[in-house]
């Protein structure tokens, strides 16, 4: 009987322990909705300053396309910069102090009339 209750206080203990090994609450779904292709997706920590960027995709991320971010253990902290360089065109969008705990979607969207990128977070 002892051995049983060993058991499953062990079970119970692990099962506690199991959010640290499912997925990081900060990944995040990229869902490109401009309308134009990007070509350069990253986050960096707001400690890192503006200067220190990895990208995230592999190639180009077309219209409608999705981009899932990973982040690893030495990642820290859900605040994160983010910056998008399109395909065609030299300009960037920059996002700042984004806090990716919150959401797990990121829609960004385009409206050609103002000129303005913004996201939308599910």
């Amino acid at each position: 009987m002892k051995a049983i209750l060993s058991a499953l206080v062990v079970l119970g203990l692990s099962l506690v322990a199991a959010p640290s090994l499912a997925a990081d609450n900060r990944n995040v779904s990229v869902v490109n909705e401009t309308g134009y292709a990007i070509k350069f997706l990253a986050f960096n920590s707001p400690d890192d300053g503006l200067d220190e960027w990895d990208n995230e995709l592999d190639g180009t991320l077309k219209n409608q396309d999705t981009a899932y971010v990973e982040f690893d253990e030495d990642d820290e902290g859900c605040v994160w910069n983010i910056k998008v360089d399109w395909a065609r065109y030299d300009e960037s969008v920059l996002w700042k102090n984004v806090n990716l705990c919150k959401f797990n979607v990121l829609r960004l969207r385009y409206d050609p009339g103002t000129r303005t990128t913004s996201f939308i977070a599910e």
